[in-house]
């Protein structure tokens, strides 16, 4: 299984992010539209495992004693790739960080880049025109983060969560399928 663990959004913003995106893809010639149902914020990218218990077991270590409010707007891009950003939390980040070491104290090859939270919204974006992108700021309570699979079925992306770990006190998260 190719797995990431990530916040998943409010409707909120969820909406929020919708809609900058069919702002982008208004004003591109072609942009590559993230699918809404998968926008997540990675906070460690794992790659192929077949056993998620030890995985668990660091998100559930790793986890803080109770929710983390984010900021979630503003845009940028690197290349041809469009994100949206958040403004500075330090509970994400060190969460973030927590679940690198966590992860690569357990085995995993963890890649040791900084951590720099965004959304990705398009890929592969071209545009004869500077774009213009605004996403207003919201704010969301993260109450849990979730280990998340990627596949890839008929061609198209899907990400499915299979493990929820509430941001409560440790050892309560729960299994999504079996």
């Amino acid at each position: 299984m190719r797995l990431f663990i990530a916040i998943r959004f409010s409707p909120a913003v969820g909406r929020r992010l919708c809609e900058a995106m069919e702002s982008l893809g208004r004003q591109a010639l072609s942009a590559g539209l993230t699918r809404p149902e998968n926008l997540h914020l990675t906070l460690a990218f794992i790659g192929e495992a077949d056993d998620i218990g030890p995985i668990c077991r660091v998100m559930d270590a790793s986890a803080p004693p109770g929710p983390i409010r984010i900021t979630v707007g503003g845009a940028g891009r690197f290349g041809d790739l469009w994100w949206a950003g958040l403004q500075d939390c330090p509970a994400l980040t060190s969460l973030a960080l927590r679940l690198q070491e966590g992860l690569r104290e357990a085995g995993y090859a963890i890649e040791k880049r900084p951590f720099r939270p965004h959304i990705t919204l398009a890929r592969r974006v071209a545009a004869n025109r500077p774009i213009r992108l605004q996403i207003p700021f919201t704010d969301m309570t993260v109450t849990h983060m979730s280990l998340m699979e990627s596949r890839r079925l008929k061609g198209t992306l899907r990400y499915t969560e299979i493990y929820r770990c509430p941001l409560l006190p440790k050892g309560q998260g729960t299994a999504m399928k079996g």
